[in-house]
């Protein structure tokens, strides 16, 4: 019984993969999608409108080919020496560096 529902489980989950990966704009890498590299410039302004307007927002890191980036989700925060803290949960604080972002975007 417990079998039958981990085989559809994962069924499921491979059938939502497979759709992601047809019908996404956006490629798709191990299903994860992969947004388009943003201009440093563009990263920096939207970097700083999270940090002055503190917006949560959605951070996607430059990753090898062929395999998929990291995303994370949280609100962003620059301590006294100026390095951005990205604060996911109560738990789990980054340290962001821009130049290894990919793609800076806010969530609603």
């Amino acid at each position: 019984m417990q079998n039958s529902i981990a085989t559809r489980v994962t069924l499921s989950d491979r059938v939502a993969n497979l759709s992601q990966e047809l019908f996404s704009p956006l490629p798709v890498i191990n299903g994860q999608v992969v947004y388009a590299q943003m201009p440093a410039f563009q990263v920096d302004l939207f970097l700083q409108q999270a940090l002055t307007r503190h917006y949560l927002v959605r951070l996607q890191f430059k990753a090898v080919p062929d395999v998929a980036p990291a995303t994370v989700i949280g609100q962003l925060k620059e301590d006294s020496a100026g390095h951005l803290i990205l604060k996911q949960n109560k738990q789990l604080t980054s340290i962001v560096t821009p130049g290894l972002l990919r793609s800076v975007q806010r969530v609603k």
